[in-house]
């Protein structure tokens, strides 16, 4: 990491020599005048790291955002823009179509980074609990992976992303990942806070170069809209699931209103919300700021 921790300007160097922002907004639950609002507001404020995904629905949004700031003196390559592809049993063939519907709403002709969402391949999920699935899906699904990852594989080779990674893979699937792929992934997403540290995780994916960016590190709001909520009308992948997002299982919001976390903050003079940055960047974490933390909190 350069520079000083904690500002929108750091970044990381990824196992392709690209510079990831250490800081980035994440559009998930948001939508419509809020969401593009949301996305100008922090580019002129200072972020150069935007996280999208084709199932949260708003990637028209977010391109409508870009496209006024590319008119100032923000240049596309001055922005990291990731996307990501949501698997489904029949989207094994049309992977690269996918992107080029990211691309399109986005409009921008290139991702800095593309993940597969889900190690999992369904119809059912959201973006913080996997997708419930019989353990014959499961699987059958794994021994598709490989499938899956030589596409990804050409999506660089086509120019039509600059890196590929992953979403919150454990341990043991980015090692039946690293069995086979060429390009070892550059980024393993997952979810990562003070109090689901995933340490094993972390150290085996710095071991293999593997960057880890931690998403919803302040915990998921209580409010959970539904995808069609969004506003967006954006072309859709084929197969893509339009379904309500469910609040994660894991550990979230109240984590920020324990005592312990509050005496921290107050020794410092700091939020509660910065305390969790800070312990989180200072792991040499990339972390993704939740839109509905970022629109309802001090927190820049």
């Amino acid at each position: 990491m350069k520079g000083k921790a904690g500002t929108p300007g750091n970044f990381f160097v990824l196992n392709t020599g690209a510079k990831i922002p250490a800081i980035g907004l994440g559009t998930w639950q948001s939508g419509g005048d809020l969401c593009v609002d949301a996305v100008k507001t922090a580019l002129s404020v200072g972020y150069r790291h935007i996280d999208c995904a084709h199932l949260y629905g708003n990637e028209i949004e977010v391109g409508e955002a870009l496209a006024e700031a590319f008119k100032g003196s923000l240049k596309r390559e001055d922005v990291f823009l990731t996307s990501k592809l949501y698997c489904t049993m029949n989207s094994l063939n049309k992977i690269d179509n996918y992107v080029r519907v990211s691309l399109k709403n986005l409009g921008v002709s290139y991702l800095d980074l593309y993940l597969m969402h889900w190690p999992e391949s369904s119809g059912f999920g959201d973006a913080t609990d996997p997708p419930l699935k019989s353990g014959n899906e499961h699987r059958q699904f794994l021994n598709r992976l490989k499938k899956v990852w030589k596409a990804m594989e050409a999506l660089v080779e086509l120019g039509l992303v600059r890196a590929i990674g992953v979403c919150n893979f454990s341990v043991l699937q980015i090692k039946e990942l690293l069995k086979f792929a060429k390009i070892v992934p550059a980024v393993n997403q997952v979810e990562l806070h003070p109090f689901w540290r995933q340490d094993e995780l972390v150290k085996f994916c710095q071991l293999k170069g593997i960057h880890v960016s931690a998403h919803t590190p302040l915990g998921v709001p209580t409010s959970s809209p539904a995808v069609s909520d969004s506003g967006s009308g954006g072309e859709d992948e084929p197969g893509t699931p339009r379904i309500s997002f469910r609040r994660s299982r894991s550990v979230h919001g109240p984590m920020l209103k324990l005592s312990v976390v509050g005496k921290i903050a107050d020794r410092h003079k700091k939020t509660p919300e910065q305390v969790f940055l800070f312990m989180t960047i200072s792991c040499l974490l990339c972390i993704i700021l939740a839109f509905s933390f970022y629109v309802s909190s001090d927190v820049k």
